[in-house]
């Protein structure tokens, strides 16, 4: 009888070990998952951020002759005015 009543007790605290054993690692997975969705959205952002990136590259290069195209390169890169364009410079 005692054996039985000794067995028992053991058994319950295996199972209430492994129980909180259990509960730890599902606790542990998800934050694991939690860290992964993070970071699936910052990696969907610089995919984003990087064909963006790789379309204006695109168009550049395709439109590299254009004589419009390349005024506009003038104008905002070089800051080159044609002859009859007036020029504000703002002071702060």
């Amino acid at each position: 009888m005692l054996q039985s009543r000794t067995a028992g007790i053991l058994l319950r605290i295996a199972l209430v070990a492994i129980l909180i054993y259990m509960i730890f690692l599902l606790v542990h997975v998800r934050q694991q998952i939690t860290a992964t969705q993070a970071e699936i959205r910052t990696l969907t952002e610089e995919v984003a951020d990087q064909t963006q990136t790789n379309t204006e590259l695109t168009n550049a290069i395709e439109n590299r002759d254009d004589p419009a195209f390349l005024k506009d390169v003038a104008r905002e890169r070089l800051d080159l005015v044609t002859p009859n364009d007036r020029v504000f410079y703002i002071t702060d």
